[in-house]
């Protein structure tokens, strides 16, 4: 009886240390056309892959692209043909994705940020996550800007579309990051002056 109880005590403390290791995160946006959020419990992004896809047949009709700052994900249409939806990141609440009509201004796909990055010592190991060109830089440490390849810039002020990391919620500084398997379809699809509606 004794030792049944030990047993049952050290079994507790087990499973109370084994789910600390886990948290409940943001909701991850369904698939297209679901209504339903499907939650997350862990430390991992989320599987993108069960949201992004590419599928073009080729449909006529002009491109454009919707932006759901709700769900979280960005769809790509020829016409009323869906052909393509994407996982995306936005602007958190303090730096909020504007909602509105766009064109795409312009296209580059290798491009670097001119107002964020972060600072990494001479290892390469990152000192500071989220800094500016302004932000102090220690001895033997390097400002090296954030990368944000497959650009399409929607506002002269600053804010586009392009790849970035999902953590599964809004997160960036008020661009749209997209996808990394499937922001080059989108690129390669999309043209300077295609239209972008963004809602919320």
């Amino acid at each position: 009886m004794i030792k049944s109880s030990i047993q049952m005590t050290f079994a507790a403390a087990a499973l109370c240390v084994l789910s600390s290791c886990y948290y409940a995160a943001p909701p991850v946006p369904g698939p297209p056309g679901g209504n339903e959020a499907a939650p997350v419990a862990s430390r991992q992004p989320p599987a993108w892959n069960k949201i992004s896809y590419w599928d073009d047949d080729g449909s006529p009709g002009a491109p454009w692209m919707l932006v759901d700052l709700g769900r979280q994900v960005a769809t790509f249409f020829r016409g009323e043909n869906r052909i393509g939806v994407a996982a995306i990141s936005s602007g958190t609440e303090e730096r909020q994705t504007p909602a509105g009509e766009y064109r795409i201004l312009e296209k580059l796909a290798d491009k670097y940020s001119t107002s964020y990055g972060h600072i990494e010592d001479s290892a390469g190991r990152v000192v500071n996550d989220d800094a500016t060109p302004r932000s102090p830089v220690p001895p033997g440490c390097r400002y090296v800007p954030a990368p944000m390849p497959f650009w399409m810039r929607l506002t002269w002020g600053g804010v586009g579309m392009h790849q970035g990391f999902l953590p599964g919620y809004a997160a960036s500084h008020g661009c749209i990051r997209m996808d990394r398997s499937v922001v080059q379809r989108f690129f390669n699809a999309a043209h300077v002056g295609m239209r972008i509606k963004v809602v919320r």
